[in-house]
C-alpha cells in the first residue's frame, strides 16, 4: 500500500471496480449455504420454521435501525441520500402496513394458520418463546459496528448486503413455495407472499444501484478501497454465519 501519495481513482474506474466486487457475492457462502440448501429442497416442520422466523424476523426488525445509523453517521450528502432512499423503502414508503418487517410477519402468521397453529408463528409468541441464536446477535451487532464506523467500510458492507439481497429474497421465495399446498388455493398463497414480491420487484434492483452510487463516494484511493473491501467481506462473513447458524439449529 502506498503512503502519502496514494493513487486516486477516476469515477469510471471506481464504478467498474465496485460492480466487479459486488458480483463476487454470488459465489460467496452468504448465498450458498446449508440453510438455503435445506429451505429450498423440502418443507420444514413448524418448529424449524419458527427458528427461521424468529431469527430472520429479528434481522428484518433491526435493519432499519442499522440503516438509520448509517444515514446519521455519514457526512457525505450524496451517500446519505442513497441510504435514505433504502431506509424509506424498508419502512414501507411511510405506510405502516407495508413496512417490510410487518409484511414478513404477515406471511409467517399466514403460514402458521395453514399449519393449523397460527399462534405459534405470531411474532409476539416467537419473540417470547424462542431465544435469538448467537449468530443472529453477531450479525445485528456487527452491522451496527460496520455502519456506524468508517464511511468507506460502511459503504462496502451495504454494497455486499444489497447485492446479495435480491438473490436472497428469490431463494427465500422459492423455498416458501414448498408450502403452497397448505393454502386452500394458489391465489390464496400468492396473496400471502407480498413480502417476497415487494423485494423481487423493483425494490431490490433499485437498492443495488443505490449501494453503488453511495460506495463510489468513498472509493477514492487505495486506503479507502481497502476499508471498503474489508466492510464488504465482513458483511458477507456475518451473513454466511447467520444462515448456517439457523440451519444448525434445525432439529
Amino acid at each position: 500500500m502506498m503512503h502519502g501519495s496514494s493513487r486516486k481513482w477516476s469515477e469510471e474506474e471506481s464504478l467498474n471496480f465496485l460492480k466487479e466486487l459486488a458480483l463476487s457475492v454470488y459465489s460467496h457462502e452468504a448465498l450458498n449455504n446449508a440453510f438455503f440448501d435445506i429451505w429450498m429442497s423440502r418443507r420444514l416442520s413448524i418448529d424449524n420454521v419458527a427458528v427461521f422466523a424468529r431469527n430472520y424476523g429479528e434481522f428484518n426488525r433491526s435493519f432499519p435501525e442499522v440503516l438509520s445509523i448509517m444515514v446519521s453517521s455519514t457526512q457525505n450528502i450524496a451517500a446519505r441520500t442513497e441510504y435514505a432512499k433504502t431506509l424509506y423503502s424498508e419502512m414501507g414508503y411511510g405506510d405502516f402496513s407495508k413496512v417490510h418487517s410487518n409484511l414478513f410477519d404477515d406471511f409467517i402468521a399466514s403460514l402458521g394458520e395453514q399449519f393449523g397453529q397460527r399462534r405459534k408463528l405470531l411474532w409476539p409468541t416467537l419473540a417470547q418463546e424462542l431465544p435469538l441464536l448467537p449468530s443472529t446477535t453477531d450479525l445485528i451487532e456487527g452491522q451496527k459496528r460496520l455502519y456506524g464506523g468508517d464511511e468507506a467500510t460502511g459503504s462496502g458492507a451495504q454494497l455486499a448486503l444489497e447485492w446479495q439481497a435480491y438473490t436472497m429474497q428469490c431463494q427465500l421465495y422459492e423455498g416458501s413455495r414448498n408450502y403452497m399446498g397448505l393454502w386452500p388455493s394458489k391465489d390464496a398463497f400468492h396473496e400471502s407472499c407480498e413480502f417476497f414480491y415487494a423485494h423481487i420487484g423493483a425494490v431490490e434492483k433499485e437498492h443495488k444501484e443505490e449501494s453503488i452510487s453511495a460506495a463510489v463516494q468513498f472509493d477514492v484511493d487505495e486506503q479507502s478501497r481497502e476499508r471498503l473491501i474489508a466492510g464488504f467481506n465482513e458483511q458477507n462473513r456475518l451473513f454466511a454465519n447467520f444462515w448456517n447458524g439457523i440451519a444448525a439449529a434445525f432439529n
